[in-house]
């Protein structure tokens, strides 16, 4: 061991992780085992873990999503089924009783793209400057975590890695001078999604006490009957010992089935209400109404969500160049902003609020720069979590960042260490929204 590493003995084993400026890092740490479309197994204690490397990303197609990234999302991580690892970022020195506040990551990605380890979620700054531990997890995607063949038993794969992740946090994080009772889970996009689901999941009781979403689609929850069963109809077509590569050619195809949900197609893969850890579709509400009181809940969107998809559309971008025509977009970005986040988010929050939990609504505002992707959806993520790779990206915030980054950066971590809820807007950065 040199002085660029430390050594943790945990439950799980011991851990050595490497010093990186101000913080301490150890990657790549199993949680757990699965096979493929079976229920994942809690990893048993090992010998030795050497957490010098990221974990690999869940199987998905290399190509971007959004055609126009001007970087790859992954960052050149390794892509494999054997991806049920985490990696934990704990700021420099922290001595092991210190009993820090414990932010555990759920990226998104529609649930079918990106990785805890994915350089886009370097926690690296958050870690350091709120003096938080930062736990990023890597769970199964697309048809591999979340459909299957089908079966009613290949459902919430993804959802179930998540919770066994927590587990892990809970019998570990202590080790590592975090406080296993001071648990934050945290999301963007479809991981806010998950985060909102952990909720009502059986067998989530007491892992974790606050929950913070980031641009939750929560208009597109749980899809719909038709696509759902559309989807599953193509599903039963796969080989299950068809190679990863046939796999995710069968998952384009069944993606394809999806299209008859319409704008629930766009985050298809996701949970499945009814089937095992969530209760039915029914029951939500109820579930959600009955656990409010246990956590407290800060939940942020965009201004222009929308507009993050809709810059991909070469006529939308020219409707955009046009100053006469863009009202009529601007518009539109409001109205499907609405429909996917706006209209399921206020309802979330107010249920939450009148069924006795604590909780927070923020906008992330427009910062006039005229950009197409102003304000849009991921425009937060730069300024969580900072780093070269957004620089010159289409959601570089530019100057601005100096000061927008560190303002919500200390909301999220001030959220973190002990619930307390922004209530004082930030001027050109954040609206309190009731």
């Amino acid at each position: 061991m040199s002085e660029d590493s430390r050594d943790f003995l945990a439950p799980c084993g011991r851990v050595r992780a490497y010093a990186y400026d101000d913080v301490i890092r150890a990657r790549g740490i199993r949680y757990a085992h699965a096979q493929r479309f079976h229920r994942p197994v809690d990893a048993p204690p090992v010998d030795f873990i050497d957490g010098g490397g990221p974990g690999p990303a869940s199987p998905q197609l290399r190509r971007d999503p959004n055609a126009g990234m001007t970087f790859d999302q992954l960052g050149g991580l390794p892509i494999s089924e054997d991806c049920l690892r985490l990696s934990v970022t704990i700021p420099k020195d922290t001595d092991t009783e210190a009993g820090l506040p414990v932010l555990v990551w759920i990226h998104g990605g529609a649930y079918v793209a990106g990785a805890g380890d994915a350089e886009i979620y370097d926690p690296h700054t958050l870690a350091a400057e709120q003096n938080i531990i930062v736990v990023s997890v890597t769970y199964r995607l697309g048809v591999l975590g979340y459909l299957g063949t089908g079966k009613p038993e290949h459902s919430n794969l993804g959802v179930l890695d998540q919770i066994s992740a927590l587990r892990w946090v809970q019998t570990n994080i202590a080790s590592f001078g975090g406080n296993p009772e001071n648990v934050t889970i945290a999301g963007q996009s479809a991981g806010a999604d998950a985060c909102a689901h952990l909720m009502i999941a059986e067998g989530t009781e007491d892992l974790f006490r606050r929950v913070l979403m980031a641009s939750a689609p929560l208009g597109l929850a749980g899809g719909t009957d038709t696509m759902n069963w559309a989807m599953a109809k193509v599903a039963q077509k796969i080989d299950p010992d068809a190679s990863v590569d046939d796999i995710l050619e069968a998952q384009e195809e069944v993606h394809r089935a999806a299209l008859v949900g319409g704008l629930h197609a766009g985050m298809c893969f996701g949970v499945h209400y009814g089937r095992y850890p969530l209760p039915t579709r029914a029951d939500a509400a109820a579930a959600w109404a009955e656990v409010a009181p246990k956590y407290d809940v800060l939940m942020t969107r965009t201004e222009r969500e929308i507009a993050f998809f809709a810059g991909f559309v070469p006529a939308l971008r020219r409707l955009h160049d046009r100053t006469l025509t863009s009202p009529m977009l601007e518009s539109l970005i409001a109205g499907f902003t609405s429909a996917v986040y706006t209209r399921a988010g206020r309802e979330f929050y107010d249920r939450h609020r009148m069924s006795g939990g604590q909780g927070a609504r923020l906008l992330i505002v427009s910062r006039g720069d005229g950009s197409f992707f102003d304000a849009a959806h991921s425009g937060d993520l730069p300024l969580i979590f900072p780093g070269e790779i957004w620089h010159d990206s289409f959601l570089d915030y530019g100057e601005t960042t100096a000061v927008a980054g560190p303002e919500l950066r200390r909301i999220w971590g001030r959220f973190a260490a002990s619930g307390a809820l922004p209530r004082v807007p930030v001027p050109g950065l954040v609206d309190i929204m009731g």
